[in-house]
């Protein structure tokens, strides 16, 4: 089945930036829709030139005056390049709910997964976007399942945590990603580019599993069982168990008794701080010969992951 992205975000938020880093890191036959609003699309020259299969929908939103169009476009990308992964790069006026409802329609549903939306936000000019396009801003923000910040290396932290709330009075279960884009993890993309899409509001327990690169497999858990700090830790000090597999990176936000907690682990050291992103309760795992009875006994509390 063809998993579909969607990287969403107002104008000039910086989409094509980080589309074209998650186009780099994810492995298979590719094809990008390009929606520009304009009649000529610089968007779609710039994936083109890296080599990318561009199909480019111009003059029109696929959220509305397009929708027809786009759903045939969608059947012919599928049936002409057999695509393991079609990016979708919406206008940045777009409304993304009526984006993702196109895809709860059974006869697009058939032919592919929808991974979270991801939408950027340029934090330098949120508030000001926020104030002068509430409608279609807003619309993006609380539709999305991971909310990456764009420019942070710009603002000042006080400046940043402002940025923060706000959103979270618009969405407040989506994941927020606040670092500088050179910083990111393999994890951190396999998060952007493998985490599945549910149409549901109340979040439930739900397992995962992928290969990424070389013998590297991925393993994660969406709404994971409550631990506290203390415990947390005796968990990840746990992680070089070898009856667990090789495990070289993990990290997460877990519920406790103190607080949401995240973590961090890298080969054996980690750090827990404060949730201070307010994110949905996930872990994600990287390693090789990974005992995913074992680690699903750890997150989500059978009994079986005992060390």
């Amino acid at each position: 089945m063809t998993l579909v992205h969607i990287v969403s975000g107002f104008l000039g938020a910086g989409k094509t930036t980080l589309l074209l880093k998650l186009l780099a890191f994810v492995e298979g036959n590719k094809v990008i829709i390009e929606n520009e609003f304009g009649e000529v699309g610089i968007d779609g020259e710039i994936l083109q030139r890296a080599n990318y299969d561009v199909v480019e929908m111009a003059q029109g939103c696929i959220c509305c005056s397009m929708k027809a169009n786009f759903e045939a476009v969608l059947s012919s990308v599928i049936e002409d390049y057999h695509p393991r992964h079609i990016f979708i790069e919406p206008t940045g006026i777009g409304m993304l709910s009526q984006i993702i409802a196109l895809f709860e329609q059974k006869d697009i549903a058939d032919k592919c997964s929808l991974i979270i939306p991801i939408v950027v936000v340029d934090a330098l000019e949120y508030l000001l976007l926020l104030e002068d396009f509430g409608l279609f801003f807003k619309d993006q923000i609380a539709h999305a399942g991971i909310i990456v910040l764009s420019k942070i290396q710009l603002m000042r932290e006080e400046n940043l945590d402002e940025i923060i709330k706000s959103l979270r009075t618009i969405n407040p279960q989506a994941d927020i990603v606040a670092r500088d884009w050179g910083q990111f993890s393999e994890l951190d993309y396999w998060e952007l580019t493998d985490t599945r899409f549910v149409a549901e509001n109340t979040v439930k327990p739900q397992v995962a599993t992928g290969i990424l690169t070389g013998d590297l497999q991925s393993y994660s858990i969406i709404a994971p069982k409550r631990i506290d700090r203390k415990k947390l830790q005796n968990v990840l000090d746990d992680l070089q168990n070898k009856q667990l597999g090789r495990i070289i990176r993990a990290k997460g936000f877990v519920e406790g008794d103190d607080g949401s907690l995240e973590f961090s682990y890298v080969n054996g050291r980690y750090i827990i701080n404060e949730n201070s992103l307010g994110n949905l309760n996930r872990v994600c795992i990287i390693g090789s010969n990974l005992n995913q009875d074992m680690l699903s006994g750890i997150w989500s509390g059978d009994g079986v992951g005992t060390v």
